[in-house]
């Protein structure tokens, strides 16, 4: 992942409901906003479909901390997109993941992290953030575009859709079946 500083410095100028937000806590900047945002804590929200829940609850996941800044770049009209990107989660990234998916002869279970995209930049405002994840995620099988803010089932409808991609390439998927790796 890339630093916060690859992200243009734009003033932030009052043109909707997340640029009077961060004005009104005295934020001037999208950089400055992005870094309030990653010092925020990490924490799971209660409705993670509005992003501006962030700011309700003072704690955010990767869907909401990226979501409100892709909704600050797309009122600032700065080309800085939303992304979920797949990978291949097991104990090199969250310790005690391989006891849970060994016995069912998996080396890895598929998950989704968002992330910032700007021009060939990739950055994580939860990086570094006490997210139970042993490093940084870098490399990704999948990396989709998608809008800010998006419902449980779309983001179910992605995961199913990639999952399948996953069934091509990882042969022990099918001894497990779909319904079954989605419990794990």
């Amino acid at each position: 992942m890339n630093p916060i500083d690859v992200l243009p410095d734009a003033k932030i100028e009052r043109c909707g409901p997340v640029s009077q937000i961060f004005l009104d806590r005295g934020v001037e900047s999208f950089r400055a906003a992005c870094c309030a945002v990653k010092a925020m804590p990490y924490g799971s929200n209660s409705n993670s479909e509005n992003s501006l829940i962030l700011f309700e609850e003072g704690c955010g996941t990767c869907t909401t901390k990226h979501g409100a800044i892709s909704r600050l770049a797309q009122e600032l009209e700065l080309p800085i997109y939303k992304n979920l990107g797949f990978y291949r989660l097991n104990d090199t990234i969250v310790t005690g993941v391989n006891e849970i998916i060994r016995p069912h002869g998996l080396r890895f279970i598929p998950q989704i992290h968002c992330f910032l995209e700007y021009e060939t930049y990739r950055v994580a405002l939860t990086e570094g953030n006490c997210n139970g994840k042993n490093q940084t995620i870098d490399d990704y099988d999948f990396v989709v575009r998608v809008q800010p803010d998006i419902t449980a089932q779309q983001e179910e409808a992605y995961y199913l859709a990639y999952l399948r991609h996953y069934f091509e390439i990882e042969p022990s998927f099918h001894m497990v079946g779909e319904t079954d790796v989605l419990k794990l």
